[in-house]
């Protein structure tokens, strides 16, 4: 897999957009949010991580959307490109703990 690099210089500057709050309630949403957030942190075009990653600008704008019908292999392909990972919980340790605390680690989904 190819590492993320700088973008092209032709065409218009990707704006940053705010990570969401990853405390809130999962969703596909929530998570399509937070790609979004670190993929223009990251400065790249939707079309440089399609083509780094041999996926449509479809499956890309579908998988930031939160389409909850994009294949999870390609939801999980993108995430790790932009060095986003999934931690999870289980029900017995949330009710455990208030709030969630399964350690900082930044730009990673709990």
């Amino acid at each position: 897999m190819k590492t993320p690099s700088q973008p092209k210089t032709s065409g218009k500057a990707v704006k940053a957009t705010a990570m969401p709050d990853l405390s809130d309630r999962f969703s596909t949403v929530l998570l399509g949010k937070a790609i979004t957030a670190k993929r223009t942190g990251m400065k790249l075009r939707i079309v440089d991580v399609a083509a780094a990653l041999s996926l449509s600008k479809q499956t890309i704008v579908k998988i930031e959307k939160g389409d909850d019908k994009v294949n999870f292999n390609n939801i999980l392909t993108v995430m790790e490109f932009l060095g986003l990972t999934f931690m999870i919980c289980s029900d017995a340790l949330i009710l455990k703990s208030d709030p969630i605390d399964c350690g900082d680690h930044e730009d990673e989904w709990f």
